[in-house]
């Protein structure tokens, strides 16, 4: 049974009982300047607030909003919730506008797909990976929200089978060059057949003009040489072509598609493998600005401690640049990574903070990174609370400008998200 959208109603909104955030709490200077805002709603407990995070003009009044991930939010009903955050140049307010509950651990992914239609308001993606559909029952789904000042849920899209985990992993390129953007989903359980059992497949929804997105994907199944592939990906153009490139992790490596008018990984297979030897590697993946790639590798040990963590840079040719070494206390350097400008933010989310063990810290790099770049030339930002895992995702809200970062164990597996002003 073929990966297909199934077109939905609107969602209800649940907008009562939005209280208990805390916002603008003064978070401690530090060398990239005081945390500006922190959002949660303590209401929702153990709901993993901040495991994941856009930034998009959801309402069209033109700035930028936050749609927050809290995949373990529970109701009557439901498991999984996605909490909107209206932008305003003076910042976020107090309350999310809007609480848009799901099923199947919604929250757990997400990604902007930009203003489809040209009236301001954005369209975004949001993966739950337990989800289910008519076609298949806890397979994952994936739904395809309109902004507004109520988004609307204009489609789902819906995995093969049972427990293939879709929506895992989500990401938004354009593949083929024709100016619309295509839905890249991952699905890291499914079985292309019994000898590939749970080795993964990806998912690529290639942008429509009268429909949002084809309705049929194109499938990329893991392959005897190729497995292991959906829990993470990337796009972006490497190789100078003005189309957009799909980078994803595949057996302890990172493969890449190029992109194309007939774009068809399963036929072509991949054009440029990244290959290292570290446990994680590609556990992130980023394509910068100048097309280099940032690969992690969260789990490399550094110093004879394993989990210290590693990041890589590489040129579109697959040449590697510079190799940054996390330090040396198992904290997961290459958790997620985000272009800034010119340089880069490198979240470890098990690190060392201030003055807690397991709070995570972001690194702030300037610049290109190149060889003999260290962890001891990045501007840190560390964590202040135990167990909070600071960094789980990092996106850029230009108002401000301000790095939003996501701590979804804070407070018990509640979670916070917060900002942080950059110079």
């Amino acid at each position: 049974m073929s990966t297909r959208f199934v077109v939905a109603a609107l969602i209800g909104f649940l907008v009562s009982g939005l209280v208990e955030i805390a916002l603008g709490a003064p978070g401690k200077a530090g060398p990239s300047g005081p945390t500006s805002s922190v959002l949660c709603l303590n209401s929702l407990r153990g709901s993993l607030q901040g495991q994941c995070g856009i930034v998009l003009d959801v309402n069209g009044d033109g700035n930028e909003d936050l749609v927050i991930g809290a995949p373990y939010a529970q109701g009557p009903g439901t498991k999984g919730a996605l909490l909107v955050y209206p932008g305003a140049p003076a910042g976020f307010p107090q309350r999310p506008s809007l609480l848009l509950e799901g099923e199947g651990n919604l929250g757990w992914s997400l990604a902007s797909l930009g203003d489809l239609d040209g009236d301001g308001k954005g369209y975004f993606a949001a993966g739950a990976f337990s989800g289910s559909s008519d076609e298949a029952s806890l397979a994952g789904t994936v739904t395809i929200y309109k902004g507004g000042v109520k988004p609307q849920k204009v489609a789902v899209l819906s995995g093969e089978n049972a427990l293939d985990k879709f929506g895992y992993s989500l990401a938004v390129g354009d593949l083929n060059g024709d100016g619309l953007p295509d839905l890249v989903v991952g699905a890291p359980f499914h079985s292309p057949s019994p000898a590939l059992y749970q080795r993964g497949a990806v998912y690529v929804f290639f942008g429509d003009r009268t429909t949002i997105l084809k309705k049929e994907a194109l499938k990329i199944p893991a392959t005897s040489a190729y497995g292991g592939i959906g829990f993470s990906l990337a796009t972006g153009d490497i190789n100078g072509d003005g189309k957009d490139d799909l980078l994803l992790q595949a057996s302890g490596r990172v493969v890449a598609f190029h992109g194309a008018a007939s774009f068809n990984p399963a036929v072509t297979g991949p054009n440029l493998v990244f290959t290292n030897a570290d446990a994680g590697f590609g556990k992130s993946i980023a394509v910068l600005d100048d097309g280099n790639v940032a690969i992690g590798a969260d789990q490399a040990g550094i110093a004879g401690v394993s989990d210290s963590g590693r990041l890589y840079i590489f040129n579109g040719a697959g040449n590697q640049l510079a190799k940054i070494d996390g330090e040396p206390n198992g904290g997961r350097f290459g958790s997620a990574i985000l272009p800034v400008g010119p340089g880069l933010a490198v979240s470890a989310v098990h690190a060392d903070g201030d003055p807690w063990p397991a709070t995570g810290k972001i690194f702030l790099f300037n610049g290109s990174l190149t060889a003999g770049a260290t962890v001891n030339s990045a501007r840190v930002i560390a964590g202040e609370v135990r167990n909070m895992h600071l960094g789980s995702f990092l996106a850029l809200v230009a108002q401000g400008p301000r790095l939003a970062a996501g701590a979804p164990t804070e407070d018990a597996n509640t979670g916070k998200v917060r900002l942080f002003n950059l110079p």
